[in-house]
């Protein structure tokens, strides 16, 4: 029994990862070489029935900028993973879609109902920096190797007790009590790296406050507890007491200065003296 256990032991040793950004501790039975062909299958899936946006468009033309700020923006703050991802933004046409996401290795979408809803380029980076901390930080393989271990464990109750509705309830409490609030803890990481990233890429951090408030107004709701997604109540919070960091890498960017990446939550760099002038281009609103 002990020597059929010590694989299953090692491989949950091997899984045991770090996110590069924050530091946290995660479980990731996938390599990095694994996620990047399995998000390039689920992006060429996504995408098989799509109307793209042509890159000449002045749509396309302003994500391709701002993602390419957001890129090099990642790779000064998280190399190790933003440098092995294929940075891929495309523009999806449908004005009723308020979204974008970012598949495992670094391939992307942005709804034109998104770019439609952003007021600046800042709102759309603050959007982009969110999902791509997704990537940089592999929570869908974190999410897809959990749901495989919880699994195995609802399973194991099934067989010890013999009982279908033992079995269904331990689902149930895994769904609430486990998956449902790792999920928004990895919602607000994404906040919060992204909101860094998009800072340090020279777009203005203090316009995800509004950002979110809209969304709140635009969303409507489920219960907090019942979510995948925090409430935008607890989004705002939690972004409010990181924007002196993230204003301060703002300015840094803005003076042309790239700041050295700090992990969250870290003082923040003092502020540039009144009436400093921006040597780097300001983001355009819309």
């Amino acid at each position: 029994m002990y020597r059929a256990a010590l694989p299953l032991c090692l491989t949950l040793i091997a899984a045991c990862t770090t996110v590069e950004g924050t530091g946290r501790n995660q479980f990731n039975v996938y390599s990095v070489d694994d996620e990047a062909q399995l998000g390039q299958e689920a992006y060429t899936e996504e995408l098989k029935n799509a109307k793209i946006v042509p890159a000449t468009d002045a749509r396309a033309q302003r994500v391709q900028k701002i993602g390419k700020r957001i890129e090099l923006s990642a790779k000064q703050r998280c190399p190790n993973m933003a440098n092995r991802m294929t940075w891929t933004w495309t523009v999806v046409d449908d004005p009723k879609t308020v979204n974008a996401w970012m598949v495992p290795g670094g391939r992307a979408a942005v709804y034109t109902g998104m770019i439609d809803f952003a007021k600046s380029d800042d709102e759309l980076a603050v959007v982009m920096g969110h999902e791509a901390s997704h990537a940089i930080a592999r929570h869908g393989t974190e999410r897809a190797s959990e749901g495989a271990l919880f699994n195995v464990a609802t399973n194991v109750v099934g067989a010890v007790t013999g009982s279908g509705a033992a079995q269904s309830g331990a689902q149930a409490i895994v769904e609430v009590g486990l998956n449902l609030p790792h999920s928004r803890d990895q919602e607000i990481e994404a906040d919060e790296m992204g909101l860094l990233i998009a800072a340090q890429a020279g777009y203005d951090p203090r316009t995800a406050i509004d950002l979110w408030k809209r969304m709140q107004a635009n969303g409507g709701g489920q219960p907090e507890w019942l979510s995948t997604h925090p409430s935008e109540s607890t989004r705002i919070e939690r972004l409010q007491k990181l924007m002196p960091q993230a204003t301060a890498i703002y300015q840094r960017a803005q003076q042309n200065t790239p700041a050295a990446p700090t992990p969250l939550n870290a003082p923040p760099a003092a502020a540039p003296a009144p009436g400093a002038t921006s040597a780097a281009p300001r983001s355009q609103s819309r």
